[in-house]
């Protein structure tokens, strides 16, 4: 007997509920298509090394995805500012206003204020946004007891750093444990009230800067999930002080962004939205804007019942994220060395594009507004660059550069003299002083025997305080010399530059 394989077919329905069925198969091989597509996609994974992108709490990274029905992923030619994810979701505030409202009223945006908003919210939503104590805990400082072998964070180290010039003092040089050495997170901000935070860990140290001690720390709290196996605490992975120096909004690792008065030891709000690591944070007034892992940036307005008023994004991760000093652009870095210039525009979505783009050839996570001269912004080439470049962000052209052949870790402004500091990786972990425009170099730094991660100015402009991957920081402190070169009557620059150092 022969046998004749034949194709099977599915037999015609003419029922309408058996049509139900084969229209509810149909649905299901287009969801189950379309999570495979998600799942090819080009995205980095979540932040914790232990768990996927699709073990992580259920968190949105933007509630309109979830809330229409097709799950198609951004095409491949899609542009790097574009977002397909439909509409903008309606805000609900308070009085019934947009947050644009809010802004042409003039809200007070002080602690109080924030407070209020925040109880209020807490009172009437159930999305997720409501304070929770646990989140995080205050330790207050117990002083330079230490028991045990290992050095209490901010704890004096007899080691002084070496000093090869005479420009900077150092004031003291201290331990600081538990410190991530990822090149790609920003864990030290210097607030207008004189407080440096430092991210350790799963813990934030604020060390006072006017009396050189230790106020106290924040311990972030394990998340406990039956679903997902044991509970894991989230780490710090960026930290930024409001302009007032009165809130501290902490980034995780979890994608939650935590807002916290020092001075009175409260939580104000937890804001939710991104579904990776929050690694740069930036103030603007009362916009606070955070930029994640996965390339999305998030502007904030704690104040309304929704925060996430506004949204951009970029294909790859965001690894720098700053403001300009008069809040009119924002720039943006990514792992793929694109340096982005936006317009203030906190309501913008997807399809806002920006105003500049500029490629480097590393990732662009060194970034910094120069103070004085508010179109210029400072990029810093990472280990296969080097190369230090002044952009300027009206005409898109490189003002200044010059070749550093290391790799360029962090940047700060000194507006009290011009000037221009930059940390460094190996061969030296130097920190140089950078005179402006000429581009010059003033002085170097030795005090690190790791690359220098994180620079921070002091809000007087006098002090500096780098924290390096060998578990240490430094304060320096500006001498007397330091308003050299001096001009002469003649209007020439004294070249005595006594503490001058080459390479």
């Amino acid at each position: 007997m022969e046998w004749k394989l034949k194709k099977y077919s599915r037999p015609k329905v003419k029922t309408e509920g058996a049509m139900v069925l084969r229209a509810t198969d149909i649905s299901y091989r287009r969801f189950k298509r379309r999570i495979l597509s998600r799942l090819s996609t080009e995205f980095p994974l979540a932040s914790s090394p232990k768990t996927t992108r699709w073990q992580h709490s259920y968190i949105t990274e933007n509630d309109t995805v979830c809330q229409r029905l097709p799950l198609d992923s951004p095409p491949r030619s899609t542009s790097l500012t574009e977002v397909r994810l439909g509409d903008k979701e309606t805000l609900h505030t308070p009085d019934g206003e947009s947050p644009l409202d809010l802004d042409k009223r003039g809200w007070d945006v002080s602690v109080k204020s924030l407070l209020e908003m925040s109880r209020e919210c807490s009172r009437g939503q159930s999305d997720g946004l409501k304070v929770n104590e646990q989140d995080c805990i205050w330790k207050e400082s117990e002083g330079d007891e230490n028991p045990c072998s290992t050095p209490l964070p901010f704890s004096i180290i007899e080691t002084a750093p070496s000093m090869p010039c005479s420009v900077f003092k150092a004031e003291r040089q201290m331990a600081v444990p538990g410190l991530q050495d990822d090149y790609y997170l920003n864990l030290l901000a210097w607030s207008e009230q004189d407080m440096v935070v430092l991210g350790l860990a799963s813990s934030v140290c604020i060390w006072n800067g006017s009396t050189q001690s230790l106020q106290g720390s924040l311990h972030l709290t394990p998340h406990t999930s039956d679903l997902f196996g044991p509970s894991s605490c989230p780490l710090v992975s960026s930290v930024a002080w409001s302009k007032d120096g009165q809130t501290l909004a902490i980034g995780k690792s979890d994608g939650e962004i935590l807002l916290w008065d020092v001075e009175r030891r409260t939580s104000l709000r937890k804001l939710t939205g991104h579904l990776s690591l929050v690694g740069s944070l930036s103030c603007n007034q009362y916009i606070l804007s955070s930029g994640s892992v996965l390339g999305l940036i998030h502007h904030h307005d704690a104040r309304v019942a929704r925060p996430v008023i506004g949204w951009l994004r970029q294909k790859k991760g965001i690894c720098g994220l700053a403001w300009c000093p008069h809040g009119s652009k924002l720039a943006s870095g990514t792992t793929d060395g694109l340096l982005s210039i936006w317009p203030d525009d906190p309501g913008a979505t997807g399809k806002c594009l920006p105003m500049l783009t500029i490629s480097h050839p590393t990732a662009v996570k060194a970034l910094a507004w120069c103070p004085w001269q508010l179109e210029l912004v400072a990029v810093g080439g990472g280990r296969q660059d080097g190369a230090l470049r002044v952009w300027d962000t009206h005409t898109g052209v490189c003002r200044q550069s010059v070749q550093t052949h290391s790799q360029i870790c962090s940047l700060c402004w000194c507006p009290a003299n011009e000037e221009l500091l930059s940390g460094h990786g190996l061969p030296q972990h130097q920190i140089t002083c950078w005179k402006m425009p000429s581009m010059s170099r003033k002085a170097e730094l030795y005090g690190h025997r790791g690359r220098v991660l994180h620079l921070a100015l002091s809000p007087c402009g006098t002090r500096i305080f780098t924290v390096g991957s060998d578990r240490q920081a430094c304060v320096w402190k500006h001498s007397d010399q330091l308003i050299w070169p001096r001009e002469d009557a003649d209007g020439h620059y004294c070249e005595n530059r006594q503490c001058h150092e080459t390479l």
